[in-house]
């Protein structure tokens, strides 16, 4: 059972800079992670572009407690806690579901035109009671 201290750890020891690819939104495409420190991970925003975006160990936790209590994260419960960074760059919430996927805590369902996409807890992933 893994609760979000444990997940913490896994986070800053198994997103790896330059080694790490987070899955995009239509489940194939794949960003890399340019740094993970200071609570924060920078992932490239595209294939032809060095700049990068973004996400906070906040959003990641926030995730991790939806799909904790719900089973499911979709971009309507990201935008209820973090609309601001949401309308700066709707990437992110993507950024933040992948990095659970990586981390084999959550599924990622595309939609049917792969343009957007929710996410599912993994059902072998059990939770912790007292996050």
């Amino acid at each position: 059972m893994m609760n979000w201290q444990e997940l913490e750890e896994r986070i800053q020891t198994g997103i790896i800079p330059r080694r790490s690819r987070i899955l995009k939104a239509d489940g194939k495409g794949r960003r890399l992670v340019t740094s993970n420190r200071g609570r924060k991970i920078g992932m490239r925003t595209g294939i032809k572009t060095t700049q990068s975006k973004a996400i906070t160990y906040d959003m990641i936790e926030f995730a991790f407690e939806t799909l904790s209590a719900k089973g499911r994260f979709d971009s309507t419960d990201f935008r209820t806690r973090f609309k601001d960074e949401y309308n700066a760059a709707p990437c992110r919430f993507s950024m933040t579901g992948g990095v659970l996927v990586e981390l084999g805590l959550s599924n990622i369902v595309p939609s049917p035109n792969e343009e957007a996409c929710y996410y599912t807890k993994n059902p072998g992933w059990k939770v912790q009671d007292n996050l």
